[in-house]
């Protein structure tokens, strides 16, 4: 049987720097949304690029809005998950992006000069760790 423990935030960002995909998820006019979307760790923000006319920065600029970021492995049933939840912010202007930031390179084709940024409020951390 698995056992549920709480991870602390070092270990939390740890491992969400670690993972390219994440979901976004937001109250829309038609409801909740949720997209999954590359992502970058700068520091203790995370960082989304995207295109100039996507939904995501037509409704999520100075949004509440909560990330998941996750790992299961579906064979053992083990895994972890980490939940992060604040403001993001649309950045128009590139100079507002630091530098290592940048390199993001999405998976979906297309241009994509603007730059979403969480700095979350809320970080949750959980791991499912075997009970034997």
């Amino acid at each position: 049987m698995a056992e549920l423990v709480e991870l602390g935030q070092d270990e939390s960002w740890e491992l969400v720097g670690r993972q390219p995909i994440c979901r976004i998820a937001w109250a829309s006019g038609h409801g909740p949304f949720v997209l999954p979307v590359n992502h970058v760790v700068h520091g203790r923000s995370m960082w989304i690029r995207t295109s100039a006319y996507s939904t995501l920065v037509r409704e999520v600029d100075d949004t509440r809005v909560a990330i998941l970021v996750d790992d299961i492995d579906l064979d053992t049933r083990l895994g972890w998950s980490v939940q992060l939840r604040g403001v993001a912010h649309v950045h128009w202007h590139i100079a507002e992006v630091p530098e290592d930031v940048r390199t993001l390179h999405t998976w979906a084709s297309g241009p994509r000069p603007l730059w979403i940024e969480l700095t979350p409020d809320e970080v949750n951390g959980r791991r499912l760790v075997s009970g034997d």
